[in-house]
C-alpha cells in the first residue's frame, strides 16, 4: 500500500512470487488462439465512482480499443472487496475474466479470517495501473507547521494527540502504525468508517491528525481546511509538489506507504493471453491522457507489469503482514 515508484528494488526483496509470475494448471497449456473473440469482464470489488472503479474503467476502455473487443467493468461490492476477489479467483482461467486488484486485497489476509482467496497464489499479474500516497495532515489549530514539530509535540505529550484513520486495519491506519514505529511516538487512535466521516471530524477539529487518502484530501488542502505535513510516498506528488515526503520532512529514510490498483487474471490463465492483455493495458496506463486524468486526484500511473508486478504483490503481502503483526492487530 505504499507509493510504488521503486518497485524493482522492493520486489527483489522477495523471490517467492512464482505463483504470480507463471500460470499453472491445465488452462496454461491451452492455446490462446485469437483471444479475445468475445467481450471480457473485469470484476471490481467496490461501488462505481470510487478510486478502484475509476482506474479500472480507464484501463478497460484502453484495453477495449486495443483488443477490438469490449472489456466490461462489473462492480461486485461487499465484504471489503472480497466478494469480487473470490469470484475472480474461482473464475475459469480462459482470459475472459479479469480482476481489478487493490492494495486492500493484498492486506486482507493479515486482517481477515477465513478469506476465500489468496492474493498471491490465486492470481496471475498483468499490470500495476496506478498508485497514490496518503497525506499526513493536521487540523490548522495544531501548533505544528512541519513534520518534525509534529513529532516533537506528540513526544512531549504522549497519547494526547488524536490520530484518526479510515478504519482499523485500513491502509491509513497501518501507515500511522509504521509512523509510530519509526518515530517512537504514540498517538491515540480514533478509527472511522471511511474517509468521509474522518475528514468531517478532522476539519471540525474533533481529531487532530490523520493519514488521509490523496483524492479526498486534496481539495481540503487547497482550501486551507487542513494543513499538509508530508506525503507518504517515495517522492513528492505532482499534484502537490510543495509538500515534502514524510521521509524527507521527518528524516525517516525508507518510510513509504500508499494505495495502489492493478489488473490481474485468475491463476492458470494461458501465458499468451496474459501477455496480450498486458500489451493492451500498459500503453493506456503510460499514456499522457491517463496521467493527466488522474493527476488531480493525486494518482500516478503504474510503472511495472507482468512478473515484476507479481513479485511486487508478493513482497507487499509480506511487508503489510509484518506491520499488522507488530501493531498487534488481530484478524477479524
Amino acid at each position: 500500500m505504499h507509493h510504488p515508484h521503486r518497485l524493482s528494488r522492493r520486489a527483489a526483496l522477495l523471490g517467492t512470487a512464482g505463483a504470480l509470475a507463471a500460470p499453472v494448471g491445465a488452462a496454461a497449456q491451452q492455446p490462446a488462439g485469437e483471444w479475445p473473440t468475445r467481450s471480457v469482464r473485469m470484476l471490481v470489488g467496490y461501488p462505481a465512482g470510487g478510486a478502484n472503479d475509476l482506474v479500472a474503467r480507464a484501463v478497460a476502455q484502453g484495453m477495449s480499443d486495443a483488443l477490438g473487443q469490449t472489456v466490461v467493468v462489473e462492480n461486485r461490492s461487499g465484504a471489503a472487496g472480497s466478494i469480487a476477489a473470490e469470484a475472480a479467483a474461482r473464475a475459469l482461467p480462459d482470459g475472459y475474466t479479469l480482476f481489478a486488484m487493490a492494495s486492500a486485497h493484498v492486506l486482507a489476509p493479515a486482517i481477515r479470517r477465513n478469506l476465500g482467496y489468496d492474493p498471491v497464489r490465486d492470481f496471475a499479474p498483468i499490470a500495476l495501473a496506478a498508485s497514490a500516497p496518503y497525506f499526513l495532515v493536521v487540523h490548522p489549530g495544531v501548533p505544528a507547521t512541519d513534520a518534525k514539530a509534529f513529532i516533537a509535540l506528540a513526544r512531549h505529550r504522549p497519547g494526547s494527540v488524536s490520530f484518526a484513520s479510515s478504519g482499523v486495519g485500513a491502509g491509513p491506519h497501518l501507515t500511522m502504525e509504521l509512523f509510530q514505529a519509526m518515530t517512537g511516538v504514540r498517538f491515540t487512535h480514533v478509527p472511522y468508517r471511511g474517509d468521509a466521516d474522518m475528514l468531517v471530524d478532522l476539519i471540525a477539529g474533533r481529531v487532530q491528525a490523520a493519514f488521509a487518502s490523496a483524492g479526498p484530501a486534496l481539495p481540503h488542502l487547497r482550501e486551507g481546511r487542513l494543513r499538509p505535513l508530508g506525503v507518504s510516498g517515495e517522492r513528492r506528488l505532482a499534484a502537490a509538489p510543495d509538500v515534502p515526503t514524510v521521509a524527507e520532512a521527518a528524516d525517516l529514510p525508507g518510510f513509504a506507504m500508499g494505495a495502489w490498483w492493478g489488473i490481474v487474471a485468475p491463476a492458470g490463465t494461458p501465458e499468451a493471453v496474459l501477455r496480450r492483455a498486458e500489451a493492451a493495458a500498459v500503453p493506456t496506463i503510460r499514456s499522457a491522457a491517463f496521467r493527466e486524468r488522474f493527476a488531480e486526484m493525486g494518482f500516478e500511473p503504474g510503472a511495472v507489469s507482468g512478473a515484476e508486478f507479481g513479485r511486487f504483490i508478493a513482497s507487499e503481502r509480506e511487508r503489510l503482514a509484518e506491520i499488522v503483526r507488530r501493531a498487534g492487530i488481530e484478524p477479524q
